[in-house]
C-alpha cells in the first residue's frame, strides 16, 4: 500500500474503519487475497485513485483468507470484489479487476460536494416546515454546484409545497431524462402527478365547505389532493379509503389512481405506508 489513504481493515476494526468512517466520506472496501492475481493487478489502480481523491475517499483492504467471516457476511463470492460504503451502508458493488475509469465512475456520485452542507441544512428546514429558508439554502447550493442532482428533488418539493407547481415542473423539465427517471425523483414525480389534479382557482377553504355534503365526491377528492401536497397524508388518505368503498369507479377509477400517487409521494420509508397499503388491499378485495 503506497497511498496514505489506503488502510488494512478486518472484523475487529471494521465498524470504525468503514461503517463509522463512511458517514464522513465514502469508503471503498477491497476484498482481496494474496493468491488472487487480478487482485494484485487492481491494487495499484486503487492506490492511484486514493491519491487522486486526496482524502475524499478511503480504501480499506480486507484479506479474505484471514477475514473469512467478514467476507461471508457481505456475500463475497469472487475476488476481487469491492464494496463502496456511504453513511454506514454499502451503496455500490464492483466485481473483478475493472479499469480505473469504471471504478472512478462508481465512486464519484458519492464523493463530498461543495453544496452538501447547504443541502443538509435545507433538508432540516424542509422537515421543520420553513419552506422559504429551505428554498434559499437550496438555490445557494445550486449556484455552487449546478450539476449536483441531489439538489433538484428537494427544491422541487419546496416549490410544490409553496404551490408553485409550474415552477416545479419547469425545474424538472430542464433535467436529463436519466436523472428525472431516477428513484430520487419518484416522490417529486408523484407530487407533480397530484398537482395536475388540482383545478385552477380551487382553494382549500371552499373545498372544506363543500365537503360538508357527503355526496360531493369531487370536493372530497380534491381536498385530499391538496392535503397530500401539503404532506398531510393522514388527512388525505383516510377519506379516500372511505370513498373508494362506495365510489370505486368514480371518474374512471381516479380515487384508486390518486391513492397510489399519494403512496409514491409518501415514499416507502414512511412508517405509515404499510398500514395504508394493507387497508387499501382489504378495501379492494
Amino acid at each position: 500500500m503506497s497511498s496514505e489513504y489506503v488502510i488494512t481493515s478486518g472484523a475487529a476494526t471494521f465498524e470504525a474503519d468503514v461503517i463509522a468512517a463512511s458517514h464522513e466520506r465514502p469508503v471503498l472496501v477491497d476484498f482481496w487475497a494474496e493468491w488472487c492475481g487480478p487482485c494484485k493487478s487492481v491494487a495499484p489502480i486503487l492506490d492511484g485513485l486514493a491519491d487522486e481523491f486526496a482524502g475524499a475517499l478511503v480504501i480499506a483492504k480486507v484479506d479474505t483468507d484471514s477475514e473469512q467471516d467478514l467476507a461471508q457476511s457481505y456475500g463475497i463470492r469472487s475476488l476481487p470484489t469491492m464494496l463502496l460504503f456511504r453513511n454506514g451502508k454499502p451503496v455500490e458493488q464492483i466485481i473483478g479487476a475493472q479499469p480505473g475509469e469504471t471504478i472512478r465512475q462508481a465512486i464519484e456520485p458519492f464523493l463530498p460536494r461543495p453544496g452538501d452542507g447547504l443541502i443538509e441544512n435545507a433538508a432540516a428546514l424542509l422537515d421543520a416546515g420553513d419552506l422559504e429558508a429551505a428554498g434559499v439554502s437550496l438555490r445557494a447550493a445550486l449556484a455552487e454546484d449546478p450539476n449536483n442532482y441531489l439538489i433538484h428533488p428537494l427544491l422541487a418539493q419546496v416549490l410544490i409545497r409553496q404551490g408553485d407547481y409550474a415552477g416545479a415542473e419547469q425545474l424538472v423539465a430542464t433535467l436529463p431524462i436519466n436523472i428525472v427517471t431516477d428513484a430520487a425523483f419518484e416522490q417529486v414525480n408523484a407530487q407533480l402527478s397530484l398537482a395536475a389534479q388540482v383545478a385552477a382557482g380551487v382553494d382549500r377553504q371552499t373545498l372544506e365547505q363543500q365537503t360538508a355534503d357527503p355526496e360531493n365526491v369531487e370536493a372530497r377528492f380534491h381536498l385530499s389532493v391538496l392535503q397530500a401536497l401539503d404532506s398531510d397524508f393522514d388527512s388525505a388518505i383516510n377519506p379516500l379509503l372511505d370513498l373508494i368503498v362506495t365510489h370505486r369507479d368514480w371518474n374512471n377509477g381516479a380515487i384508486h389512481k390518486i391513492i397510489l400517487d399519494i403512496f409514491r409521494a409518501m415514499g416507502n420509508a414512511d412508517p405509515r405506508i404499510k398500514e395504508f397499503r394493507t387497508r387499501l388491499a382489504r378495501t379492494l378485495n
